[in-house]
């Protein structure tokens, strides 16, 4: 490579471990963005729903039965996401995984099969959700919130691609206030609540919840 030369670097998110290593190996470097961090994907409806854990299950397989389309399911650990594919399959629900417990062969296998119609479904964790490219995703549901609220724009943003429309719903549990403002600092904008007709009445207690940053992904 010649010593006087233009080098470009593209990346659909920048973290800034990445930013210090261009900033110190790169002469004179500017940094060219299309959107700041933290905007969403314009034409993604985004709604929140308040559920206790129990009944998130049942949340879903409601949700699932409304939408007819490709739904995509994070959940925030591998042994979520296994449990909750196990449950959706027994259900009659056509269900795949990717996490980090799957080998390559079977996380290949499980995105081929959700392009294809195989699978409607594909519940993924975060670890496993950034090599997701599907373009006719209609639904993405936050099973749970994820841990760092930044990932947050990552994961609706597998719906509501190349301009079209998409929907994502999430799911928070009453002590889970704190991880609400989080994200809605990161999108500097309010989720809109609804209630599920499927569920009761449930409000959010006063207190935030507790952090679980510290589980395996």
């Amino acid at each position: 490579i010649p010593r006087e030369r233009q080098t470009m670097l593209f990346s659909a998110t920048m973290a800034q471990d990445i930013v210090k290593l261009a900033t110190a190996e790169m002469h004179m470097p500017l940094r060219i963005e299309v959107a700041p961090s933290g905007t969403a994907a314009a034409k993604v409806e985004q709604e929140l729903i308040i559920v206790k854990q129990p009944d998130k299950l049942m949340l879903l397989q409601s949700l699932l039965r409304e939408y007819e389309g490709k739904v995509l399911v994070f959940s925030r650990t591998k042994h979520g996401a296994n449990k909750i594919t196990r449950k959706l399959n027994d259900g009659k629900f056509r269900a795949a995984e990717i996490h980090s417990n799957r080998s390559l062969s079977q996380r290949r296998s499980a995105l081929a099969g959700f392009k294809r119609g195989t699978y409607r479904i594909l519940v993924a964790t975060d670890i496993a959700s950034r090599g997701i490219d599907v373009m006719d995703i209609e639904l993405v549901v936050n099973y749970d919130l994820p841990d760092d609220a930044s990932d947050y724009v990552h994961r609706i943003g597998r719906t509501g691609r190349a301009d079209r429309e998409g929907k994502a719903i999430s799911f928070a549990t009453p002590t889970q206030a704190g991880s609400i403002r989080d994200i809605e600092r990161i999108i500097r904008g309010s989720l809109r609540r609804r209630q599920h007709e499927s569920l009761p009445n449930v409000s959010m207690e006063s207190k935030p919840g507790t952090s679980t940053r510290h589980r395996q992904p």
